[in-house]
């Protein structure tokens, strides 16, 4: 009996301090970052910003092989099929064209400014952000914290609210909250994709397709214009 409790405690510690860096911890390297560059967005502070992300995922990933002794099949890793990719295509497309319309019709506004910078960037920047992107924020938001509040708490639902919240709020300090809405329709799309397959692999296709389409193709369909 004393062993038991004592493994669930163990357990819970590792579960508690994984959300912790899966929730807190990509917004202190945030301040961090600011702290070593400023507050004015430069290359050096986005590369640097990159490297913490990688750096944060590993520890995350190590909580949950070593510290929680789970297999990554518990936050959502399944084996890749040869639809995956292309059904994480497609997805991210349809979310895509779902969010902009959404935000169209409702009208609201995205950050533009911040979005033009991003689309300066040299373009393997551009392509690790979009990696980084659906790898980093679908592992840690709903790989690791949507499946573990899923566990905690007892409801799936309630975990997704949480951490559409979550998602939504790490964008405040990159474009501000009046641009918000956008990011919110999208992190609600994803979750939803997520809750449906529960195949985190789709999910990071579907992210880095919606990311890849703002930064890789909207700047080649200006230049062509031009």
């Amino acid at each position: 009996m004393v062993i038991e409790r004592s493994a669930r405690q163990r357990v819970s510690l590792a579960a508690w301090t994984g959300l912790f860096v899966a929730l807190v911890v990509p917004f202190l390297t945030y301040l961090a970052g600011q702290a070593l560059f400023g507050a004015v967005q430069t290359s050096a502070r986005v590369v640097s910003g990159l490297v913490f992300h990688w750096i944060n995922l590993a520890v995350l990933v190590a909580i949950v092989l070593w510290w929680e002794r789970q297999s990554l099949g518990s936050i959502g890793v399944r084996p890749v099929r040869w639809w995956t990719i292309p059904a994480g295509l497609v997805a991210g497309i349809a979310i895509t064209i779902l969010t902009g319309s959404l935000v169209s019709v409702l009208r609201l506004s995205s950050d533009a400014t911040f979005a033009s910078f991003l689309q300066s960037m040299p373009f393997v920047i551009r392509v690790l952000l979009a990696i980084t992107a659906g790898v980093f924020e679908e592992t840690l938001y709903r790989g690791y914290a949507l499946e573990r509040l899923t566990t905690i708490w007892g409801s799936k639902w309630l975990a997704a609210v949480a951490t559409v919240a979550a998602f939504t709020l790490a964008h405040v300090p990159a474009v501000g909250i009046s641009h918000l809405a956008p990011v919110g329709i999208a992190s609600i799309l994803v979750t939803l994709l997520y809750l449906w397959r529960r195949d985190l692999i789709l999910n990071m296709v579907a992210h880095a397709t919606v990311d890849a389409v703002g930064l890789l193709l909207v700047p080649i369909a200006a230049q062509g214009v031009r």
